[in-house]
């Protein structure tokens, strides 16, 4: 099978009409673009391998330590009054690591199918107004201030209200974290406005930023640059956005740090 790109234009001819026509075999083309489409998933692939790879190697080199201790344990003939305690000690921190691992698959499996959106007319600013109420002490605890500037007249859209609840406490918890690393000026500004048929929601903050190094993989899953971070929650929040026919794009804010804007579409798409 070959690939083609083919143009046709109406034409004056020696002074009659005609059609000239312009194909192109673009069938290499095709193929180098079939060939990175199949690299980059399998870079994503190998991001998602050793991402869980990560999170299960610790908890995992406990239970080996716990059981190695529990034997010793047995296998020894003291009977004194704190060796049931201490068997009682070891199979607790063999059941924590254990869980860890169980919390690690339900994240995978959370991660590989994403609940379906249950769409209905809701009014983002709601959602907004309740995540910010679950945020504040966070913020208050971290020294983070959030400024608001929410339209007043923000119509409707279909959307699933939990899913964007979710998408944007994503984006604040993120945000507070960020800010919580500076010294001065912990500032975080949460706005929404309507432009031609389309409703924005920004998430800024006055945190280190964003490296340029880091902008092309920061929604991929698995990446991560915080010590116990799953690196799951942008890639999931990207996932809910597209599947609203909307967008969501990283920027530098004006306080200084990330600016993170979702894009959502007010009329419903299929």
């Amino acid at each position: 099978m070959r690939w083609a790109f083919g143009r046709g234009s109406c034409i004056n001819y020696r002074g009659q009409t005609a059609f000239l026509i312009n194909t192109m075999d673009i069938t290499r083309l095709k193929e180098l673009e079939h060939l990175i489409i199949v690299e980059n998933k399998m870079l994503s692939l190998g991001r998602v391998a050793a991402g869980v790879a990560h999170e299960i190697r610790n908890p995992l080199t406990g239970i080996n330590s716990y059981l190695y201790s529990l034997e010793k344990i047995i296998e020894s003939n003291i009977h004194s009054t704190d060796e049931p305690a201490l068997v009682k000690n070891v199979i607790k921190q063999i059941q924590t690591a254990s869980n860890k691992i169980e919390s690690v698959i339900k994240r995978v499996m959370d991660f590989a199918k994403p609940g379906m959106a249950r769409m209905s007319l809701v009014n983002i600013n709601t959602a907004i107004s309740e995540v910010l109420t679950l945020s504040k002490v966070t913020a208050r605890k971290n020294g983070v201030s959030i400024e608001t500037d929410l339209s007043s007249n923000l119509p409707d859209c279909y959307a699933d209200f939990q899913l964007m609840e979710l998408v944007i406490l994503n984006l604040i918890n993120n945000a507070i974290q960020a800010v919580s690393k500076t010294e001065n000026g912990k500032k975080i500004r949460v706005s929404s406005r309507e432009h031609r048929g389309r409703i924005y929601v920004e998430v800024a903050d006055s945190g280190p930023g964003v490296p340029d190094t880091m902008r092309s993989t920061i929604f991929d899953p698995f990446f991560t640059t915080k010590d116990d971070g799953a690196g799951i929650g942008l890639n999931i929040a990207q996932r809910i956005i597209t599947d609203h026919k909307g967008n969501i794009q990283l920027e530098t804010s004006d306080l200084g740090g990330a600016l993170f804007t979702l894009e959502l579409p007010i009329d419903r798409r299929n």
